[in-house]
């Protein structure tokens, strides 16, 4: 710990000295070649010991730095000193710079497979942005003119809402007269009942009449027998009164007038068979005309039933047309609502699609951008992908 360095001294007698001088410079001598040459050896092997492995490492980093870069060479360990433990960890570090160079490998490819793909996917992008602008544009005057058209149609609904409307309002006042019509249809139908049960009735009584006509000319038949028998009397007291002379002139007259009588007789009764004849005729065809009548009656009847079925059909179809026509303008007027709703909803649409088409036009410019800068990745990727094939992993 002094500031003055050790000593270390021999004392020898001098004589001793003088006296082996010569003996002792050569032991010195050889001794010093000996330790010389010992020294150089054991430097030698210290320095060959500590060399090999700097040398080693040195090999394995420029191999790493200008040669083929292979990281599978190991450094053989043969000592446990500093040296050893420089060329663990030299181990340690190649282990660990290969597996970050097969991790870069690895991404490298995935990077430059992905590179691809997004080029790819990029350029479909821009294509599918670009067909997207193209059809949105189209979708958009389409939806300008579909707005116009749902105008037009909720115009047309309006105007059919008024219609229907009156169409309603028609076929109620249609119902309604259809109702008056059956009522008076129903009416004729008994009067018509009415008429053919009195037509029948006065077929009936001429019918009657016909039978007392024929119980007429009966007796008018009988009367004419009774007046030319009288005559043929009157006829006979003539002859007789004439053959009596001018005791039977007075009863000659009272022939004479009873024959006259008798004529007139005889002419009214043909009269009366003439009348009766003609009231005959007339009462046949007054039947006959009467079963026409009541022929054509019941036809009618027939046909008032048929028609008042029909009109309560009718009525009741027209009451049904007015209740779907009443549905049916509900209906139309929801309809016009939702057509107004849907033409609001028509230009809220046009006016997306418009920002629709603004998107692809911007998913555009980026997706040329992404193509862009998916090749300067891919650029990159190879460059990296030389580096990393410029190891051996």
């Amino acid at each position: 710990d002094s500031d003055n360095p050790w000593a270390f001294s021999v004392e020898v007698p001098i004589q001793k000295v003088l006296a082996n001088g010569k003996r002792i410079l050569w032991i010195c001598l050889i001794s010093g070649l000996v330790a010389i040459l010992v020294a150089g050896v054991i430097i030698f092997l210290i320095a060959l010991s500590i060399t090999r492995p700097i040398n080693q490492t040195v090999a394995g980093l420029k191999d790493i730095a200008q040669g083929e870069g292979d990281l599978t060479k190991r450094l053989h360990i043969s000592t446990k000193d500093e040296l050893g433990e420089l060329a663990s960890w030299f181990n340690v570090f190649m282990e660990k710079m290969q597996a970050i160079i097969t991790q870069v490998s690895t991404n490298t490819n995935q990077v430059d497979n992905a590179s691809r793909e997004l080029s790819g996917i990029a350029t479909e992008l821009s294509s599918q942005a670009e067909r997207t602008s193209l059809r949105a544009n189209n979708v958009a005057t389409a939806s300008e003119e579909l707005s116009s058209n749902v105008t037009t149609v909720a115009a047309a609904m309006e105007e059919s809402t008024t219609n229907t409307s009156m169409v309603a309002s028609s076929s109620e006042e249609m119902s309604v007269t259809l109702s008056q019509i059956a009522a008076n249809v129903e009416e004729a139908s008994i009067i018509s009942g009415s008429a053919v049960t009195q037509a029948q009735e006065t077929a009936k009584r001429m019918g009657e009449l016909e039978e007392s006509a024929q119980a007429i000319s009966k007796v008018t038949d009988a009367i004419s027998e009774i007046s030319d028998k009288t005559n043929l009397l009157a006829l006979n007291a003539t002859i007789e009164a004439a053959r009596a002379g001018e005791a039977g002139k007075g009863f000659a007259v009272v022939a004479t007038e009873i024959k006259e009588l008798a004529a007139q007789t005889i002419q009214a009764t043909d009269n009366i068979k003439n009348q009766i004849s003609g009231i005959q005729d007339s009462s046949r065809g007054s039947i006959s005309s009467i079963d026409k009548i009541v022929n054509i009656i019941n036809q009618i009847n027939d046909i008032i039933k048929t028609i008042t079925t029909a009109m309560e059909e009718q009525s009741t179809t027209t009451q049904e047309i007015t209740t779907n026509i009443t549905h049916t303008s509900q209906g139309i007027a929801e309809i016009n609502e939702n057509v107004n709703q849907g033409a609001s909803i028509s230009g809220e649409i046009s006016r997306d699609i418009i920002q629709v088409s603004e998107a692809a036009e911007q998913i555009s410019g980026k997706s040329s951008a992404v193509t862009e800068q998916a090749t300067q990745l891919e650029e990159l990727s190879s460059a990296l992908k030389g580096i990393v094939n410029s190891f051996k992993i």
